[in-house]
């Protein structure tokens, strides 16, 4: 896998191009968005998924969420039980603790039989080590989406996704 974010312009939230690089696997789908912030990526997904929610645990977040009208609830998906939806999105802070921990909890119910998209950004050490881990353990793909998003917080680079396919 090739990297060419650097550590210092690794992006605040999930890149537009990812909603685009994962449209046929989102199209006519229920997405579940992990740990959705103030939730930009489920407004990109949203123009491809049949309905976008998600799942915030930080109250401020979640409040900004809410007032864009998005779909979402306040839980810890760690100790909470997580919404049935057809495709999981996910990209934590802490991908060591997160990353296996939430495909483990997904794949434990017998009834899922969808998608588990995990983001990292090369320029974040621990995401492509936690990545490449999930698709040993469960199978999958890595994928490279290039961004670019000019300057500032929206950086540009390769974001990592990790598909997994139950």
């Amino acid at each position: 896998m090739t990297c060419t974010s650097p550590a210092s312009k690794c992006p605040y939230r999930s890149p537009e191009a990812v909603s685009h690089a994962i449209k046929d696997i989102i199209q006519d789908k229920i997405v579940c968005e992990l740990g959705c912030a103030e939730g930009d990526n489920m407004v990109f997904m949203s123009r491809y998924a049949k309905k976008v929610f998600g799942v915030e645990l930080d109250s401020e977040r979640y409040k900004h969420a809410q007032e864009r009208n998005l779909n979402v609830v306040v839980k810890n998906y760690r100790d909470d039980t997580i919404p049935d939806a057809d495709v999981y999105y996910f990209w934590p802070n802490l991908p060591d603790r997160d990353n296996e921990f939430l495909v483990d909890k997904i794949m434990s119910n017998k009834n899922f039989k969808g998608t588990i998209i995990i983001g990292g950004d090369c320029g974040f050490p621990p995401d492509p080590p936690s990545l490449n881990r999930c698709i040993s353990k469960f199978g999958g793909e890595i994928k490279e989406v290039p961004f670019n998003e000019g300057d500032g917080a929206r950086q540009s680079g390769t974001f990592l996704l990790a598909i997994i396919t139950a």
